[in-house]
């Protein structure tokens, strides 16, 4: 009798979820480890991981991956600390969906600013990786009110060697050979002596062609690279990344001295967080503090 009681009760919200979110009712491994909600975005309907209480930083993550595994380590340090983490899955990932063809830099920005209006109560800092550097810096130019603050964490430079700008498209592509893709991660994602198997899982070819498509729209990269007039911007620079070599470093703090603070994480390259999460975490903890409380 309770195995029937209990079959229909999840028969019940499978169908309930199928109506609030337009997806299928499907549980995956994340689920019990991280609450989630839906948040629509227009045509799209975007799963935000949802975890602790305080101040929100919204966490978007690099080229054609999610915003699972990644970054579990540094959410659950900051929900210890004291702060809402939400991690809006791209399109396509982790049962986000949405429009794939054709999506612009505005169109991933405005399912940014629709999570922050939804769950953060209109102000978020947002801390973007590598390519969600670009999304990070797109919305604080787009939306200033809502994201006074960001952390671009492994954000390229203005001029990114031809061969390491591939990189990514070689490392997401699933159909290439392993040796192909790992010769990719460790040439350009993982500094020397670093393990570049564990980045052979968690691409998603289609979201990685959707976010090329996306970049191809931002009329200017000086335009938006410092987000909005007056974003706080934190710069985490890992000391191995080739997508920003060491003659650019200074870059971001030149444009904008009176409102960026600059950190080099040593031993580490462009996937950063699963190489050197505590020193990232020691790193932004004290600037998020003083960047939290002037939310609203």
């Amino acid at each position: 009798m309770f195995e029937a009681i209990l079959f229909l009760l999840l028969t019940f919200y499978c169908q309930f979820l199928v109506e609030a979110t337009s997806s299928q009712c499907s549980v995956g491994p994340e689920e019990f480890e991280w609450p989630s909600q839906f948040v629509r975005s227009g045509a799209a309907n975007i799963r935000v991981l949802v975890q602790g209480s305080g101040p929100a930083v919204v966490i978007i993550p690099s080229y054609g991956r999610d915003g699972g595994n990644d970054f579990n380590r540094i959410s659950a340090a900051l929900v210890e600390a004291g702060y809402l983490v939400l991690r809006p899955q791209p399109r396509g990932t982790l049962g986000s969906t949405g429009p794939m063809r054709n999506v612009t830099m505005g169109d991933l920005t405005a399912d940014i600013a629709q999570v922050i209006d939804t769950l953060a109560g209109g102000q978020a800092i947002v801390m973007g990786h590598a390519f969600g550097t670009l999304v990070t810096k797109v919305a604080a130019a787009n939306y200033p009110e809502k994201i006074p603050a960001m952390i671009v964490a492994s954000a390229g430079g203005l001029y990114v060697p031809d061969n390491i700008a591939q990189t990514p498209s070689i490392a997401g592509n699933t159909s290439l050979p392993i040796a192909t893709r790992l010769a990719a991660l460790q040439l350009a994602f993982f500094a020397p002596n670093h393990d570049a198997h564990i980045w052979l899982d968690g691409w998603y070819p289609d979201t990685l062609a959707m976010e090329y498509t996306a970049v191809e729209s931002v009329p200017s990269m000086t335009a938006i690279w410092g987000g909005g007039n007056t974003t706080q911007i934190l710069q985490l620079i890992p000391a191995y990344d080739p997508f920003l070599p060491r003659d650019q470093w200074n870059q971001t703090t030149d444009m904008f001295p009176d409102r960026v603070v600059s950190v080099v994480i040593d031993d580490a390259s462009h996937a950063l967080f699963p190489e050197q999460n505590q020193a990232v975490l020691d790193a932004i903890l004290p600037w998020l503090a003083a960047q939290s409380s002037k939310l609203g």
